[in-house]
């Protein structure tokens, strides 16, 4: 059994105006040019909610409140997938149960109603679920991101949730906690794949022979220079796309085991300055300082309920 990792992989992507949530949509609905994508395979694309960037946007559109932030997030896209290796050795059932739980913790995570729309991409090297999801706080109705999103401890948290209540049902764990690797939004994710595919391969028609297609007694019918040009290029450009996109995933398999590797060089760091009060001290030694430690915690935290109490007290005093 191969010893690759196999983890969970959730980005997100916070969307800022109308504008770029029509152009990430567009994107979803393959709108517009995709250079990562196999046209030949974008009927094995599902779409969840909308058939179209029109309907989409409509259905953003009307969760929005009339007043809100100028620089509030409208929208955040979210992407899921795994380590490619783990998602590629799953079949297509057990991908699309996986995304169907996805698409649930997102559901529960911002209420069904918030999230407008989904969809699972196939055309592309490894297959993801996507959505928009309109960031609504149930409890003040306004747009409020920062609930989700706010800070790395956020962040973090939310990629522990997921990995237990989703990937974890499904062979896969989360990327070591206090990692050195950084967030990976969906914009980079695919800018990865864009990159790689940016240098294009022209055949011009002097550097070609026409092929004769058809020949009869008198007479022959050969391809233009330019069909055949255009025929090869197409050819070329096809499986030159196919493994730029396997290239870029290699290389950010490279640099996620690199930083793994950094983050198992801290954690080690962190665990010998936790060990060294504990230096040449016997077993029962260790057990009183652990306790004594455990009554300073639960003393600390009393402290903390009398403040909180204290403060409840005040407010009360200063309402009446």
């Amino acid at each position: 059994m191969s010893d690759a990792p196999r983890f969970t992989i959730l980005r997100t992507q916070k969307l800022k105006s109308l504008g770029s949530v029509r152009r990430s949509l567009k994107h979803s609905f393959r709108e517009q040019e995709t250079p990562n994508a196999d046209q030949s395979r974008a009927s094995e694309n599902t779409h969840i909610g909308a058939g179209s960037t029109a309907e989409a946007m409509a259905e953003v559109k009307s969760r929005l409140p009339e007043k809100r932030r100028k620089d509030a997030v409208l929208a955040v896209e979210y992407l899921v997938t795994a380590s490619p290796e783990a998602m590629h050795s799953k079949s297509r059932e057990e991908q699309d149960a996986y995304f169907a739980d996805a698409l649930e913790w997102l559901k529960e995570r911002h209420g069904a109603e918030n999230v407008v729309y989904a969809g699972i991409h196939r055309d592309e090297t490894t297959p993801h679920l996507y959505a928009y999801a309109v960031p609504l706080d149930s409890q003040t109705g306004r747009l409020n991101a920062k609930k989700w999103l706010g800070g790395s401890k956020a962040l973090s948290q939310m990629q522990t949730d997921f990995a237990e209540r989703v990937g974890k049902q499904h062979g896969l764990e989360r990327g070591i906690e206090g990692s050195r690797a950084k967030h990976q939004t969906v914009q980079r994710y695919y800018g990865n794949l864009e990159a790689a595919t940016a240098r294009r391969i022209e055949i011009t028609p002097e550097a070609l022979e026409s092929k004769v297609l058809e020949k009869g007694w008198i007479s022959k019918t050969v391809e233009s220079p330019e069909h055949v040009a255009q025929r090869v290029t197409q050819q070329v450009n096809e499986k030159f796309t196919e493994v730029a996109a396997k290239a870029s995933e290699f290389t950010q398999e490279r640099r996620r085991r690199q930083e793994l590797g950094a983050t198992l060089t801290q954690q080690q760091k962190r665990l010998q300055k936790l060990q060294e009060p504990f230096k040449g001290l016997s077993k029962e030694q260790v057990g009183e300082v652990i306790k004594v430690a455990t009554r300073f915690q639960r003393s600390n935290e009393l402290e903390k309920i009398q403040r909180r109490e204290q403060q409840k007290d005040r407010s009360k005093g200063m309402e009446r």
